[in-house]
């Protein structure tokens, strides 16, 4: 094989890896290519909902805002059992009320333990938020009972009628729980996996020998604890079919079950590293950072490998940051189409950020001659023949 055999043989290999590459990265950012099925289903022989990955339910209407009512405090009550513990687990259920979609008040699944995200206005109308977080809530393959309620200046957290955790931060507010209610998932994309079996919601702060007479009458016979009228939500999830959860105290807010995978609010190119970096369980952030930057890489490199020494260019490493961030770019506004996959410019920093890795492994000499030698010895290209 002479010189300008083997360079058309190396040219049309290293332009097979970029197609390879290309389609690759395509893939990982847009797959399935289209809006799931909503992966929801009643349980067998038993009261309850399962979700699975990407599957959700919410209220056809709103919650009403009660602030300004005479009331003692507000309790939850959810019974339930993840699909997995060893993960950071997602959003069990989430109020659509704050002002920052991206910022609602939820509760939601961190490894075995759960954390409360609230949010409070202040009196310059700026939007605070506060974390709560309880450990060791969840165990094995087990069903929780999870009990929330708070007053004036605390909020309690019992598990299985049993006190687990308490805030001193101010109390939760009306409004904190008002709006459309999600369960499964966040008002953006932030899906758990697993089965609810029960759920209420209060506007009184329920005592400790009531939350304990509640969860086993839940436990008996599925009966929340009488309230005198402050019940604002009971979701038995009896009905074992159809696509409709009752709410037995308000048919405005009954559960809905639709076909597909959806979300409230589908954030576009969103900037929300800050907010994440603070959330419990960041360090999944931290590794989704260095997948986006690692799964670049290889776009730098083989680019860069061609357009250096196949379709040789001005400015090579220049044009190939530019796809980089331009591939990234266009997968970022294509997920905004699809309510599974998650929209924001931190991937795109950090996609261009490891296309310019990958350059800069290809331009330092010691890596270009070790891909040149591995990429001939698979071809079979002898050092003579690329030499001419």
């Amino acid at each position: 094989m002479n010189h300008a055999e083997s360079a058309r043989v190396r040219g049309r290999v290293v332009g097979a890896l970029c197609q390879v590459v290309l389609a690759c990265i395509l893939t990982a950012g847009l797959w399935p290519f289209h809006v799931p099925t909503n992966a929801v289903s009643w349980l067998a022989d038993q009261n309850g909902l399962w979700f699975g990955h990407h599957g959700a339910a919410v209220s056809a209407g709103k919650f009403d805002d009660f602030s300004n009512a005479n009331n003692d405090g507000i309790s939850l009550e959810i019974w339930l059992k993840p699909a997995r513990i060893a993960s950071s687990g997602g959003t069990i259920l989430a109020f659509d009320s704050s002002p920052n979609p991206s910022a609602p008040f939820k509760l939601a699944q961190y490894g075995s333990g759960i954390a409360i995200q609230r949010y409070f206005i202040d009196e310059h109308f700026e939007l605070h938020q506060f974390w709560f977080r309880v450990a060791n809530v969840f165990e094995g393959d087990k069903e929780v009972f999870v009990t929330i309620t708070s007053g004036k200046d605390h909020t309690d957290v019992y598990v299985n009628g049993t006190l687990a955790g308490r805030s001193t931060d101010p109390g939760m507010s009306a409004r904190e729980v008002s709006g459309r209610l999600v369960l499964a998932n966040s008002t953006v994309d932030d899906s758990w996996a697993g089965e609810i079996k029960g759920l209420a919601l209060y506007r009184t702060e329920l005592t400790s020998a009531q939350v304990s007479d509640s969860y086993q009458n839940w436990i008996s016979d599925r009966r929340p604890f009488s309230a005198d009228g402050q019940l604002m939500a009971l979701y038995r999830f009896d009905e074992r079919a159809g696509r409709t959860a009752r709410n037995a105290v308000d048919a405005r807010t009954d559960l809905v079950i639709p076909s597909r995978y959806f979300v409230l609010h589908k954030r576009v190119l969103n900037w929300d590293l800050p907010q994440a970096i603070e959330t419990p369980g960041s360090w999944n952030l931290w590794r989704d950072v260095g997948l986006n930057i690692a799964g670049f890489v290889p776009v730098g490199f083989v680019f860069c490998a061609y357009f250096q020494s196949v379709k040789r260019v001005f400015f090579p490493a220049l044009l190939v940051i530019a796809i980089g961030f331009l591939l990234s770019l266009t997968i970022e506004l294509t997920q905004g189409l699809l309510p599974n996959r998650d929209s924001g410019i931190s991937d795109i920093v950090t996609n261009t950020t490891g296309t310019m890795m990958g350059v800069a492994f290809y331009l330092f000499p010691p890596i270009r001659a070790l891909w040149e030698k591995v990429v001939d010895s698979c071809l079979g290209i002898s050092v003579g023949d690329t030499r001419g």
